[in-house]
């Protein structure tokens, strides 16, 4: 009884720690976020959400620096989260009058809604989901096991364990997901803390720093209080996809402050320098999350800029030089990234300056728009176009210009937004070929938060204020009341993965399983990783196809990681239907002499559990990725059959390649 209660009491500090330590992060990124603040804009001040936002994007910079010179530590990321907290608390006791005034102005707001029930309850129910949320995801035991497992666990501890995400040019996340800034994030969770905490970041934090920010800027629209909890009632009611750990939660964030920051009536009387380093900060940090936020960030960062470039007719120079001085800095906030991905995948950024080492280079892979004719973009463009998402973007957008006269104003930021949001989405939906989760899965972050800063907008434009028309404030909020019913009663669960009953049942488990401490691995399957790397000699690379191997040490080998057989490779590629032989013969010419495989489990790609994907109806990408993961297998298999077993437990075995079970002495 008393070890049980010992057990239980070990099993809720450790969840209390990781639910403090994701707090002591966001104090960090504040800190962070504030500096940014005093050196660009020390004249004016912005709110705690915005300061999360900036320090985020400055800290994904910052990865980019450590991680292309190696020095990512344990020791490195603590040092860095501790004077980000300092930098906190400095701030705190310089505008200690400040927080003050503001607590005394929240007291006084309560005092002033105390007897509106409704408003009592709205705030309420946004305060419990937001708790939610957030305890909810400070722990979780499941996890996609094909992206997590052997792509977006393995680059945080390899930063961890050897100072950068490293080189790996088998791996086909490490050159089509992202450059590395989501995995630099992770390390702040792993750095002290365990797989199990992912989370914590994203969706965590990241969904508090959205509501900061949307909160700041419900109440500088001067939005009215009813209105501003309906809104952040709707921001939270939607379920957001999620699949893996990838950048989801904190690109909306990043995506959140960018569009608010644009439309910051500072930017107006800053330095064209100050104005384009913000603006290169957090673009170059949501271009270094995830390959696919790419095309609307992009297109934000030219539409906004030739607006106020055509517009500014008196300092049209002045634009100009704010444009050039922004472009220079996102190359060299996103160039350390792009070194390592260079030297890792061949390419520096994939796939606009060349494929590098990606399987479609050899032939062997395809792209997942590679069947997408004239014909079916037609369709794909028309499908995403007559979504409930798109829909609601094309509506608040037009609430949103309709007032504008037809002179070019500044950035004309909401005209910006809803060209970026709208061909984004449109241009990933033809990249990923219609692929139908994907198509709703990967334009999310960007045409959500679009949706939600345009809504502000619609209910608060000035232009529609100024005019003291009745009639169109009230089209604004009939439109804007359309929208939140086609989000809440029209988004599709089988997209999105969950309902909303779903999504809070799994969180509410996760908090259950979070207290009980269940590890996501086994110490005997940990054990088993740490024998069976200790029968490879220290320094010899081993090319794996493992369902975990995140579990490895990458300090003491040089491990590359099969995700996707033939996604990406060595020139002239890993040759696939010519047998296991041919295998052999292409590793040892790259110097590779040991392979370690999960045959038991089929590197978690079994057979029975993935042929489905292998009929014609299923996407090209999916039935590439599983026929060349079969042959890649049934390869591994062979070689394990004809090539020395220098281990096996039964469920992993590792071969030697120079060692024949015939002729065991060839070297």
């Amino acid at each position: 009884m008393a070890m049980n209660i010992h057990k239980r009491a070990i099993a809720m500090s450790s969840y209390l720690l990781a639910f403090l330590w994701g707090i002591y992060i966001l104090l960090s990124l504040i800190g962070w976020g504030g500096l940014v603040n005093r050196i660009l804009f020390p004249k004016y001040r912005i709110g705690w959400g915005q300061k999360a936002a900036w320090g985020m994007a400055f800290s994904v910079g910052v990865g980019g620096v450590l991680n292309v010179t190696w020095t990512i530590s344990p020791i490195t990321i603590l040092i860095y989260l501790g004077l980000g907290f300092l930098l906190w608390l400095v701030d705190i006791y310089k505008n200690r009058s400040f927080v003050t005034e503001s607590l005394n102005n929240y007291r006084i707001s309560w005092q002033k809604f105390q007897k509106d029930k409704l408003f009592i309850i709205g705030v309420a129910v946004i305060l419990a989901i937001i708790f939610l949320q957030y305890a909810g995801w400070v722990y979780a035991y499941r996890f996609m096991g094909h992206d997590d497992y052997q792509g977006y666990f393995v680059y945080p501890e390899k930063m961890l364990q050897i100072g950068s995400i490293g080189i790996d040019p088998f791996n086909n996340r490490r050159i089509e997901s992202a450059l590395g800034g989501q995995s630099f994030l992770q390390t702040f969770t792993l750095s002290i803390l365990k797989e199990v905490n992912f989370n914590i970041i994203d969706p965590g934090i990241a969904l508090i720093i959205s509501l900061g920010i949307l909160w700041d800027y419900i109440q500088e629209k001067r939005l009215t209080a009813k209105r501003a909890v309906f809104l952040l009632f709707l921001f939270l009611f939607i379920p957001y996809p999620k699949v893996n750990i990838t950048s989801s939660v904190t690109s909306m964030a990043l995506f959140i402050s960018i569009f608010t920051t644009l439309d910051w009536d500072k930017l107006k009387v800053s330095s064209p320098l100050s104005n384009a380093g913000i603006i290169a900060i957090i673009t170059a940090a949501i271009c270094s999350l995830k390959s696919t936020f790419i095309p609307a960030c992009g297109l934000l960062f030219i539409s906004s800029y030739a607006f106020y470039i055509i517009g500014a007719k008196e300092n049209r120079k002045a634009a100009i030089s704010e444009f050039l001085m922004a472009s220079t800095l996102v190359v060299m906030f996103l160039l350390p990234w792009m070194i390592s991905m260079y030297q890792s995948s061949g390419t520096l950024f994939y796939p606009i300056l060349g494929k590098g080492y990606h399987g479609s280079v050899y032939g062997t892979f395809v792209m997942p728009s590679s069947e997408v004719t004239p014909g079916k973009a037609i369709q794909i463009t028309i499908s995403a176009i007559a979504s409930i998402y798109f829909i609601a973007l094309l509506l608040l957008g037009l609430i949103c210009i309709f007032p504008r006269t037809r002179t070019i104003v500044g950035r004309e930021v909401f005209l910006s937004v809803l060209i970026s949001a709208g061909l984004g989405t449109l241009i990933v939906a033809l990249a990923v070929g219609g692929e139908r989760i994907s198509v709703y899965r990967y334009p999310f972050p960007i045409i959500y938060p679009a949706i939600i800063f345009l809504m502000v907008n619609a209910l608060s434009n000035p232009k529609v204020v100024e005019n003291t028309s009745q009639t169109k404030t009230s089209k604004s909020w009939l439109v804007a009341m359309l929208v939140a019913g086609l989000l809440m009663g029209g988004y599709d669960n089988t997209k999105s993965g969950e309902s909303n009953w779903q999504r809070y049942s799994s969180l509410i488990a996760n908090i259950r399983v979070g207290l009980s401490n269940m590890p996501l691995v086994s110490d005997q399957e940990i054990a088993r990783h740490i024998q069976m790397q200790q029968s490879i000699p220290e320094s010899e690379p081993v090319l794996t196809r493992l369902e975990k191997p995140f579990l490895l040490n990458f300090k003491r080998n040089q491990i590359f990681v099969v995700d996707w057989p033939g996604g990406a490779s060595l020139p002239p590629g890993i040759p696939f239907f010519k047998g296991g032989e041919a295998v052999a013969d292409y590793l040892i010419s790259k110097s590779i002499k040991y392979v370690a495989y999960s045959y038991k489990n089929e590197g978690g790609l079994q057979k029975k559990k993935f042929s489905f994907q292998l009929r014609p109806t299923a996407h090209i990408w999916l039935r590439t990725t599983v026929r060349q993961g079969f042959n890649f297998q049934d390869n591994l298999d062979e070689l394990g059959k004809t090539r020395k077993r220098i281990y096996d437990d039964g469920d992993i075995f590792v071969i030697d390649l120079y060692q024949s079970v015939k002729n065991r002495g060839k070297q």
